[in-house]
């Protein structure tokens, strides 16, 4: 039981000596890649040389390892294996060292398996390389975040669209009030118009009684005058003619 403890902490955390005496069932050998011997120096000078590392940081270990003739992270904390190219891989290295990984070569020969004869025939295309995006064990997966970023986006542009019917839909209103207000302008305009057209048309047929009755009475006036001129006359005359008499002397009988 106590050698158990010595192998293996209460969380489950293997120690190194644990993974390399299983490494030893496969005749493989757990070499640290800073030590000054000829295998770490050859891993060193050029890593795509070697068939596999294996990477500890903060009780987590994961493997960088070649499949066919690809290398790819096969880190558990990522959503999926990230391609590495020959290139970038000691780059990846020197970084994970820098950020305090203890790394380890594998040597001897790894057992053949499924996926190395696939990819020996079908290797990933290109487009899948995650050279810039390969993430360490002390970052976060890049997808979540991209996840995360997206659904971000997406819940904006829900609020774009509701935020645009809320407009199309006060507008819609405006547009109705706006056309209740033509409406009843225009019927406004209608009955003013209509009522000042009738008064127009009543006025222009009560203006020729009028103008007739204005006539009748001047003439009705003129007759009158000349009425009355004519009585005087006759008064005038008809004392003229009673003077006349009584200055004519009288005959005798």
């Amino acid at each position: 039981m106590s050698n158990c403890f010595q192998n293996m902490d209460e969380s489950g955390y293997f120690s190194v000596q644990v993974i390399s005496q299983a490494l030893q069932i496969w005749s493989l050998e757990l070499v640290p890649f800073l030590r000054q011997c000829p295998e770490a120096e050859r891993a060193r000078e050029n890593p795509a040389s070697q068939n596999a590392f294996i990477c500890h940081y903060r009780h987590h270990w994961f493997t960088i390892r070649k499949i066919g003739k690809q290398w790819f992270n096969l880190n558990s904390i990522l959503s999926a294996p990230k391609l590495i190219s020959e290139t970038y891989l000691a780059i990846y290295l020197a970084q994970l060292k820098e950020e305090g990984n203890s790394i380890f070569i594998i040597t001897g020969t790894l057992p053949r398996c499924e996926a190395d004869e696939i990819l020996s025939i079908c290797p990933v295309v290109e487009d899948d390389l995650t050279r810039s995006s390969t993430t360490s064990t002390s970052q976060p997966d890049k997808s979540t975040e991209v996840d995360v970023a997206l659904a971000v986006s997406n819940a904006d542009i829900d609020d774009d669209d509701q935020t645009l019917q809320r407009i199309l839909q006060s507008s819609e209103n405006d547009d109705e009030e706006l056309q209740l207000a033509l409406r009843v302008s225009a019927s406004e305009y209608e009955d003013t118009s209509d009522k000042e057209l009738r008064e127009a048309i009543a006025l222009s047929l009560n203006t020729p009684n009028e103008s007739n009755f204005i006539g009748q009475n001047t003439a009705q006036t003129d007759i009158n005058n000349g009425n009355r001129i004519s009585a005087e006359e006759i008064r005038r005359n008809r004392q003229a003619f009673i003077d006349k008499l009584s200055c004519t002397p009288r005959t005798k009988e």
